[in-house]
């Protein structure tokens, strides 16, 4: 009887040990893609004659799996990754035929690209990476405004902060202070397709003087401000611009002027700084003796794009300015980090984007500010600003500004 007993606790130990193993076996693998990726030179008349080396970087958005891949000699991946939708960077070095053998950083960045099935096959755009800047460069922008102590929104305040980050005098005469066309966080597709190689400018202001006429020493730094006045007489938690050293000053409209603080030209449309971001700001040099009325005759296009809304499609088109990659000095892309859907940008300018806030609409985000890292200081006590064109490692994001008590 005993034996029985045993016998049949045994058997039941066994079936149960079957169904365990059995419910494990039933959980679903995780899914795999076979992934083909071509990184390609863009625009297609830069003719490589040797991928050197790439670097390709995967996050998959949703898991945060991240991982690293490197090639030489070659411009084609072949590998295997957990599906999912990835944000992908690509960095590395090219020859290339410039009238004689040339070697180049290249560079691209893909937002959100989904990769799934059992076998993929994408590509990735590289363009010719811009070096280390040596003009002037966007150390600050504060662009959200400020709140009054009874809580209501206080605009105006807003500043662009421009410093030399160079050891050499150069002059702020004729720079050109560019808000793209494009927003980042509402993706397009845009024609023509020109980002590869230009920056499409929705409004473009210019610091006057006549090539030496304001100078900025090694360090320091010139302020456009929106509006050039003591704020704190209308809101005691703003900020005195009115020392700024330009002021941005729109006429046929109910603008402050100060005076005694030099206005900002306007060459094309208004600039109205959004409170939330969602633009990409730069900084441009003319070619030498191009006025702006040249620029504009010369540069302007229009695009167009469709529009879709509520399953409608709408045929949409606008104008914008073409500036060329070669003239951009600076660049940071902007946006709110749940609306971030693109950079409208080449990579070769901005590698990534910064912002003040993580979500749409958040009250806390009015007084603050990005600015750009401080990774060490000259023998003078100046501050060396981090700049390697990639906004997401160059800049503090959502710091009190520094021209604020």
């Amino acid at each position: 009887m005993l034996k029985h007993i045993l016998r049949t606790l045994l058997l039941l130990g066994v079936i149960l040990s079957i169904t365990s193993c059995s419910s494990d076996s039933t959980d679903a693998p995780e899914a795999q893609t076979s992934l083909k990726l071509e990184l390609k030179v863009v625009p297609e008349n830069i003719q490589v004659k040797e991928y050197k080396h790439l670097k390709i970087s995967f996050k998959e958005l949703n898991t945060g799996f991240t991982t690293t891949k490197e090639l030489t000699n070659t411009n084609i991946l072949q590998t295997v990754l957990p599906s999912g939708t990835y944000h992908i960077i690509a960095e590395g070095n090219i020859i290339y035929d410039n009238s004689g053998l040339t070697e180049a950083k290249v560079s691209g960045v893909q937002t959100s690209l989904v990769i799934n099935g059992s076998e993929s096959s994408k590509t990735i755009d590289l363009a010719l990476k811009a070096g280390s800047s040596s003009d002037l460069i966007l150390e600050e922008i504060f662009f959200t405004g400020t709140k009054t102590p009874q809580g209501a929104m206080y605009f105006g305040d807003q500043y662009f902060k421009i410093t030399n980050n160079t050891d050499q005098t150069l002059y702020a005469d004729g720079m050109l202070v560019i808000q793209s066309s494009f927003m980042t966080n509402e993706k397009q597709e845009y024609s023509p397709n020109i980002m590869a190689n230009t920056f499409s400018a929705g409004a473009i202001i210019r610091i006057p003087g006549t090539g030496t006429t304001y100078p900025v020493k090694p360090g320091e730094s010139i302020v456009i401000a929106e509006d050039a006045i003591n704020h704190q007489d209308f809101n005691p938690l703003s900020v005195n611009l009115t020392n700024a050293n330009f002021q941005i000053f729109k006429e046929d409209s109910e603008d402050i002027d100060n005076p005694s603080v030099p206005k900002m030209l306007n060459v094309f449309e208004k600039m109205v700084i959004h409170t939330q971001g969602y633009y990409a700001y730069a900084l441009a040099r003319l070619p030498q003796g191009m006025t702006s009325d040249a620029l504009l005759g010369q540069n302007t296009y229009t695009y167009t794009y469709n529009l879709t809304f509520g399953g409608d499609v709408y045929p949409m088109d606008g104008t914008a300015v073409k500036i060329p990659n070669e003239w951009i000095t600076d660049v940071v892309n902007l946006s709110v980090q749940d609306s971030f859907q693109w950079l409208v940008t080449s990579p070769a300018l901005d590698m990534g984007w910064t912002s003040v806030t993580s979500f749409d609409g958040d009250k806390n985000r009015f007084g603050k500010a990005v600015r750009r890292k401080v990774i060490g200081q000259t023998l003078e006590g100046k501050n060396i600003l981090k700049d390697t064109n990639n906004s997401t490692v160059d800049f503090e994001h959502g710091v009190k500004p520094s021209l604020f008590n």
